[in-house]
């Protein structure tokens, strides 16, 4: 596990005095434990990345048990946060617990989807951010705090919070530009008629529509968590130092992927189209064989007939009649464009 401190120490002549820096369980425990930390400081965001490894027996890693302990977090809040749930929101007096999700990687196929989710524990100036790998570049995420220090200075713990939600959210732009890349080649190969491609393009389809699903059910359950935020009074947070842009981001983002589903409703609709088109041009040669081969079929069989009373006729005048039926046939097939 790996820890990283972020600690507005204090602020002098209108800019902040901050500390950054990574430490270990042992320092976390000893120096850096966020009862202590919060007495001197204005404050403070820790965050605790775990690996995948640590938490297969999360109730019998000591490490983990040691971790809970010093920051007073219960087992089963921490199972909340490790096992796959429904973002949300959740007041508990004394702090509140936000669960938040980054989709990092949705490819076509559902089953190699990266999702992380991200249990935050906010207290009156003190941020705990914790989850199982790296959702988001925290150095990245701390040099923007150190750009806006008015706005860490005025906004304090919300401005901590909503900025590093943002940051979460970056990444499912990256995941609809690549299906919106994964749709214009498919409508490429469509259109081509790539038959050889056709499982493929079906298969990849469909797994990007039961994904898109998926992610909308997650911003959706993002977005209440923010609209509660913004719309509930929390004495963790001032609403008047939420971006408003947090929320238009979310929205946004839904909205790219109703478009998105649109988008691929119609591909798939144009898939099973052309697989249509296909179908009727093969049943149109057929017909076309059965309707050039009706007439000569037919003279056949009636000069070919054993009738003593039948009057004779020319086998060669049979042959023309043949011939010119089954010309009569072609031109009125090429004429309605069946073959």
């Amino acid at each position: 596990m790996k820890f990283a401190y972020y600690i507005l120490k204090d602020i002098v002549q209108d800019r902040p005095k901050i500390e950054q820096f990574e430490l270990s369980l042992e320092d976390l425990g000893e120096k850096f434990n966020p009862d202590e930390v919060k007495k001197s400081c204005k404050c403070c965001f820790l965050d605790v990345n775990l690996e995948p490894q640590e938490i297969l027996d999360y109730d019998q890693n000591q490490e983990i048990l040691d971790l809970l302990t010093i920051l007073d977090v219960s087992l089963d809040t921490f199972e909340e946060i490790i096992e796959d749930s429904r973002p949300r929101l959740d007041d508990y007096r004394d702090y509140m617990f936000i669960l938040f999700k980054s989709v990092e990687k949705h490819p076509t196929d559902i089953e190699g989807k990266i999702e992380h989710q991200c249990g935050l524990i906010v207290y009156e100036n003190v941020v705990i951010s914790i989850h199982v790998g790296i959702p988001v570049e925290l150095d990245r995420l701390f040099r923007f705090y150190s750009r806006n220090p008015q706005m860490l200075i005025h906004g304090g713990i919300t401005y901590l919070i909503t900025r590093y939600i943002d940051t979460l959210i970056d990444p499912t732009y990256v995941v609809l530009d690549g299906w919106r890349k994964v749709s214009d080649d498919i409508e490429w190969k469509i259109l081509t008629d790539q038959t050889l491609e056709k499982k493929v393009i079906l298969n990849t389809l469909i797994g990007v529509r039961e994904s898109l699903f998926d992610m909308v059910k997650i911003l959706q359950a993002n977005r209440e968590v923010v609209n509660r935020m913004k719309s509930v009074k929390f004495p963790q947070i001032k609403n008047d130092y939420i971006p408003p842009e947090l929320d238009d981001h979310i929205k946004h983002l839904l909205d790219e992927s109703d478009i998105l589903r649109s988008v691929i409703s119609d591909l798939m609709n144009m898939y099973f189209n052309a697989e249509s088109s296909k179908l009727n041009k093969i049943l149109a040669r057929f017909t076309f064989a059965t309707a050039i081969l009706v007439l000569p079929n037919l003279i056949a069989g009636i000069f070919g007939m054993n009738n003593k009373y039948f009057p004779d006729f020319s086998f060669w005048w049979a042959i023309v009649i043949m011939i010119g039926s089954m010309g009569v046939v072609w031109l009125i097939f090429k004429k309605a464009r069946l073959i």
